[in-house]
């Protein structure tokens, strides 16, 4: 892989990021490569700032919240982003802050596995385009209400649905939200959308996955109002009639991981996935 010789540095707005950053700068010296940027997560201008193509690699200091939004707000930039995790879970986070010094100094002389991962486009009728690297949760957002809508992939009829509502999720986002529903977990490299629908009348609502090829739409029939969330972080209201148009992002987006990485040991080890309740080895 390519040496790293230029880094921009993102970190968490809320959270103590100081000693995870003082580190990110120390082994950047130590390794002769330039900082161009330090850019709170938080600063709208931060796509602008870093510019296209104008460094190496990002580092993102945060926990998975920071990391999404900052994926989202660079994508059209075409720089690979490495994940160092000072929040909880840390699923989308590679490195922790004892590891810094020597992931990265193995990193910036080109020791890494970089990995391209799709994303989401999300249009609501009229609305500008928003970018989502998880998922798209459309619902009620009062208990007990249920949306009547169908979801067609163009304009095919998959189903009907009388639910809570419904998550569609990329693959990367199948170990979020869309896990946590009961859906199944997807290598996250893989281009397709993942259909969970909520707390659904019907007997046979089971996750549905779909290449991502073709776009899909869902269409609200009841006068309930109802939202779509991207990412936890986009709200966007609907009303009886709403198409929500969710389609693949002709920009992917990429990732380094250092040479220990293993996505199945991150399932294991972080989201409990794959383990027996009882000690096997005993």
């Amino acid at each position: 892989m390519e040496v790293i010789k230029s880094i921009s540095i993102i970190h968490s707005a809320s959270r103590n990021y100081e000693t995870a950053l003082n580190k990110c700068l120390e082994s950047a010296e130590k390794s002769e490569v330039e900082v161009k940027n330090v850019i709170p997560v938080n600063d709208k201008e931060v796509g602008k700032t870093i510019g296209k193509k104008n460094s190496d690699l990002i580092l993102v200091i945060g926990g998975d919240g920071t990391m999404i939004r900052t994926i989202a707000n660079l994508i059209n930039n075409e720089i690979p982003l490495l994940g160092i995790n000072i929040g909880k879970l840390g699923f989308l986070t590679d490195l922790n802050v004892d590891s810094i010094p020597n992931e990265l100094s193995n990193i910036f002389t080109g020791n890494y596995i970089l990995e391209q991962r799709p994303s989401l486009n999300i249009k609501v009728d009229d609305s500008e385009i928003l970018t989502g690297i998880n998922e798209v949760v459309f619902h009620s957002g009062t208990v007990a209400k249920m949306l009547n809508f169908s979801i067609f992939q163009e304009d095919v009829l998959i189903s009907k649905h009388k639910s809570d509502g419904v998550i569609v999720s990329s693959a990367t986002g199948s170990s979020g939200y869309f896990f946590s529903g009961g859906g199944p977990i997807i290598y996250p490299t893989e281009e397709i959308f993942a259909i969970l629908p909520m707390f659904s009348q019907s007997s046979s609502s089971n996750p549905l996955i779909l290449p991502n090829h073709k776009k899909l739409k869902i269409k609200l029939k009841n006068s309930v109002k109802a939202s779509v969330v991207v990412d936890g972080r986009e709200d966007v209201e609907v009303y009886q009639g709403s198409e929500i148009i969710i389609s693949k992002n002709k920009k992917s987006y990429s990732l380094i991981h250092p040479l220990s990485y293993d996505y199945f040991e991150a399932c294991r080890t972080k989201l409990s996935w794959g383990q027996p309740l009882i000690n096997l080895d005993d």
